[in-house]
């Protein structure tokens, strides 16, 4: 892979794992308070997320895959994870949350900035030589 190729996946791997980082963190130490119901089914579906645990869940999957992100041994197989979890954030904040649309579209940018290498979708797609 060209060096600049390189540093625009670390960069992207890097910026994408602060937001899954940051909110298991946010989770556990209560930094910034979450979003107060204003009646939209996405504001009454993040509080069912939060009181019913499954938050605590989706805590450590983030934590998991940020640090994931940040190894550069596991970054392209933690992107590759992440990318179907950053397509339903999108379509949750297009569907049922309008004020997460342009984290959730960043995220997608940052997602596909770390797995669009094509010699590793190549690999992916290709059956292997025998």
């Amino acid at each position: 892979m060209p060096p600049i190729q390189r540093h625009l996946q670390a960069i992207s791997a890097i910026l994408l794992s602060v937001p899954l980082i940051g909110s298991a963190a946010n989770h556990v130490f209560k930094w910034v308070k979450p979003p107060l119901s204003d009646g939209s089914r996405g504001a009454q579906m993040w509080e069912l997320i939060r009181d019913g645990g499954l938050m605590d869940w989706l805590a450590v999957g983030h934590l998991m895959l940020g640090i994931l992100l940040l190894v550069p041994r596991t970054r392209f197989a933690a992107g590759v994870m992440q990318l179907p979890i950053t397509i339903g954030i999108v379509a949750f904040n297009v569907t049922m949350f309008p004020r997460g649309i342009a984290l959730g579209i960043a995220m997608l940018v940052l997602n596909l900035g770390v797995v669009l290498k094509p010699r590793d979708i190549r690999r992916l797609l290709l059956p292997a030589a025998d």
